[in-house]
């Protein structure tokens, strides 16, 4: 309990200071592309894993459940976000009893093609482009205790629209403390890291240079873009199983999550599982504030554990309901595990 009590203090003292003195930043962060949530089993539960995630989909939520599973796993996640853009998402993780669990993602975002316009051509040039996000990382996870697991991720963000682009690093640290058998805690702070500035052709123009001569040759300029933070969380969460019998349990989860760039949140989610084999999922995120901000409603999904041999197949889907303006989102994930 001691070593659990430094490593949720060094956690609050990180993110103490990343909060503190600066309530302005609403809406101001690059790199918004670390929000878009990875993992059917995950957002079938609004989001409120944090205490029980674990394997591959650990990754993206809190790094220290990637452990949590004494196998080598690989997933691969497909989802159709707002606005026709899809996310693909590929990571793997190889446990090792002896020295913890190392893991490795990349996640990719597709916005399709895109028709190019200038001021000249508010219309369009009759050409296309797509930008490319991308973030690729690595992560290391072990038990620290028999209750308690430890983990950290390091990322590199990247975008690029054109011939401009940007790029960050950034570090997630997560812990996850089982109480007993039935009641887990999960601390985790994402996105910890530097800023992202903008820089590229595309941020020049051509304009006639002011004070000149008329019929004097246009000059050339260059904007400079303002560096600006990446989207930092900080999460707190439990979970609770109720075993009815040996064949049938519920998952219920809850978490509270801090932003730098936007309104807080909260998550709750429920999971019905039978034999660890099929599973019927639900849940639900809400802004702590009263406002219309928030894109997203109910959630819901379901999930098949299917063993071959020492192989173990998960199939998950998720349904998440947009309240407003765009498709509900549909998200297919197929882990392997052996």
């Amino acid at each position: 309990m001691k070593l659990l009590c430094i490593y949720i203090l060094a956690i609050f003292f990180l993110a103490s200071n990343i909060y503190a003195g600066d309530p302005n930043r609403i809406g101001t962060t690059s790199g918004t592309q670390l929000l878009i949530p990875i993992g059917a089993r995950s957002i079938a539960l609004g989001n409120s894993t944090i205490a029980n995630v674990s394997g591959v989909e650990a990754l993206y939520w809190n790094p220290a459940g990637a452990s949590k599973i004494a196998r080598s796993e690989v997933m691969v996640n497909q989802m159709q976000y707002i606005a026709d853009i899809n996310v693909s998402f590929i990571g793997g993780i190889l446990s090792t009893n002896e020295i913890g669990t190392f893991g490795f993602f990349v996640n990719s975002l597709d916005f399709g093609d895109i028709t190019e316009t200038t001021t000249d051509l508010p219309e369009g040039t009759g050409r296309t482009y797509s930008p490319t996000f991308v973030t690729a990382g690595v992560t290391y996870s072990r038990y620290l205790t028999d209750r308690i697991l430890a983990g950290v991720t390091g990322k590199y963000i990247s975008e690029e629209i054109q011939q401009t682009s940007a790029s960050a690093l950034a570090f997630d640290f997560g812990i996850q403390y089982a109480f007993n058998n039935e009641l887990r805690l999960g601390v985790v702070l994402k996105n910890l890291g530097g800023k992202m500035q903008y820089d590229g052709r595309n941020l020049e123009t051509e304009s006639q240079i002011p004070g000149s001569n008329v019929g004097a040759d246009n000059g050339f300029f260059r904007g400079i873009a303002v560096e600006s933070n990446i989207p930092t969380i900080f999460t707190m969460g439990l979970a609770y199983k109720v075993n009815i019998n040996e064949s049938n349990n519920v998952n219920f989860m809850g978490s509270f999550s801090n932003f730098n760039e936007a309104n807080d949140e909260i998550y709750a989610g429920a999971e019905y599982a039978l034999n660890n084999t099929v599973f019927l999922r639900g849940g639900y995120h809400a802004l702590t504030e009263q406002n219309d901000d928030n894109l997203f409603g109910a959630t819901f999904g379901a999930g098949l554990n299917y063993e071959i041999d020492e192989f173990v197949v998960t199939i998950d889907y998720a349904f998440s309901q947009v309240t407003d303006y765009f498709d509900s989102n549909n998200v297919f994930t197929i882990k392997f595990a052996y």
